[in-house]
């Protein structure tokens, strides 16, 4: 432990990717993913049938020059073998790296129904009721038993360029830390492939998101609404003596790393000085006048985002929720959206098991049949071009009571240094070298978060990563090409 943690519960409110066969293998860095160029750099896993619907996108991407090709799961299930279905992907896209040398990976589809299904079949998985199957990871906590994490599907060596099962003692419990009489699983999490899902659950949505990028990457963005950059964050917990304004904080340092984008600050500082605020009328008005990026850094739930007015731990801003995404209004001009809170990006629920308030869907009984995140992003007519956020509980620190925990030789203000703030803020730095591939920025903050933390890592750290999903195409071509 790195210190004091602060369980960031945000659900104290509601208002808010024809066999391969195995090929030789390509020698990777364990660390970082395989850049060698092959006959595909990408590969669309989805069910058969998404695949008429996929259609428009493979030959977009080909257009690009981004060689692609659609697998199906019915085809990776007849071809491939493994413990569960989820299993049977990955090693399908193992072969695909050895043989193809592919970089990218986008699954399409997520649960079958808005109404109802089973979100988990067993401990490690849900596929039963899922278009493409889901890995759960067995890190522990008291209220949350599991979480979803795509980065099982991109890491695909250990540093030893074996398998890498996630399952390294074979006890058949994946991803496990905390479990009492449980060994812990040791995990290399590095990512070899850049993975981005679409969890849609029918052809409509499938037809809206490829519209979507098709559009996006068709012509280079206008600079006079992408290169604005808009924040929202207020304050986060009590942390009496240094009283710091925690999701201000995260949000101004993400805005040092984008030095060429005009800063748009809706903050809860802002109330006195009568500037925007984290409420609904003005979040809604300034992303329905477009930009290029948006950050969200507060507290969630797969129903909301929200924070409170500065010093004042009883009131909520308001913050904004699903029900208020509708009238998100920017049409084209859409952000690629990192957002900071729990379960913000938790993408199996559906309308019955929250109405009836089934245990850890975290809505408190709001009915809603997809997250915040996926809803964002598969808006027609405005929202995001792409979402990353946590698919289960996140964590923080809080006040500054270690010295440049993250070693950049600046002592900021420890919620800005670790766990969620960090990786949060951390995407901003990657993405200032250079980095304007959408699934290369999300790989880059992974291998970054990773990196900095060797000697001190915790089950804390691991789930940070492995929660981060990035809903969008992870060959996006940020702004567009020209």
């Amino acid at each position: 432990m790195k210190g004091i943690i602060y369980f960031v519960v945000g659900l104290l409110f509601i208002s808010s990717f024809a066999a391969l066969g195995v090929g030789k293998k390509v020698v990777v860095n364990e660390k970082y993913p395989n850049l060698l160029g092959g006959e595909y750099d990408m590969v669309i896993i989805a069910p058969a049938k998404f695949s008429s619907t996929l259609n428009k996108l493979i030959d977009h991407k080909n257009s690009v020059g981004i060689n692609t090709i659609l697998k199906t799961t019915e085809e990776i299930y007849d071809e491939y073998t493994g413990v569960d279905k989820p299993e049977q992907i990955k090693y399908f896209i193992k072969d695909a790296l050895d043989t193809w040398e592919i970089k990218y990976v986008l699954l399409v589809g997520g649960m079958k129904s808005y109404l109802y299904g089973v979100s988990r079949d067993d401990i490690n998985q849900g596929s039963k009721s899922w278009y493409v199957p889901v890995r759960y990871c067995n890190n522990i906590d008291d209220w949350e038993p599991g979480f979803i994490s795509d980065l099982y599907f991109a890491d695909i060596y250990d540093s030893e360029m074996n398998f890498s099962s996630w399952d390294s003692n074979e006890d058949g419990i994946y991803a496990a830390w905390g479990i009492p009489s449980v060994e812990n699983d040791v995990l290399d999490l590095y990512p070899d492939v850049y993975v981005g899902r679409l969890p849609c659950r029918n052809k409509i949505e499938v037809s809206i998101m490829v519209k979507k990028i098709i559009k996006y990457e068709m012509t280079l963005a206008d600079p006079t609404w992408f290169n604005k950059m808009v924040v929202v964050g207020g304050e986060n917990w009590n942390d009496p003596g240094t009283d710091w304004l925690e999701g201000e904080l995260v949000c101004n340092k993400a805005l040092s790393y984008m030095p060429e984008f005009s800063a748009v600050k809706i903050f809860a500082s802002n109330r006195d000085s009568g500037g925007l605020v984290p409420t609904k009328k003005d979040i809604k008005k300034t992303v329905s006048e477009g930009c290029g990026f948006l950050l969200f850094s507060g507290f969630g739930n797969p129903f909301n985002w929200n924070t409170h007015w500065p010093g004042d731990f009883e009131t909520w801003t308001g913050g904004i929720n699903c029900y208020h995404l509708p009238m998100l209004s920017n049409k084209e001009k859409l952000p690629i959206c990192i957002i900071g809170g729990n379960c913000l990006s938790q993408f199996n629920v559906t309308l019955l098991a929250t109405l009836r308030n089934d245990p850890f869907m975290h809505t408190m009984g709001v009915p809603i049949s997809e997250c915040f995140s996926w809803r964002l992003t598969r808006k027609i007519n405005g929202g995001s071009i792409a979402t990353i956020g946590a698919t289960g509980a996140s964590y923080g620190l809080i006040g500054n009571m270690y010295d440049d925990i993250d070693g950049d030789g600046i002592d900021d203000p420890d919620c800005v240094e670790g766990y969620n703030g960090y990786i949060t803020r951390e995407f901003f730095d990657i993405y200032n070298q250079s980095v304007d591939i959408l699934g290369e920025t999300w790989g880059g903050t992974i291998t970054k978060y990773i990196d900095t933390w060797p000697d001190t890592w915790d089950e804390i750290d691991s789930k940070t990563v492995q929660e981060w999903v990035l809903f969008g195409d992870p060959s996006l071509k940020i702004g567009g090409y020209p």
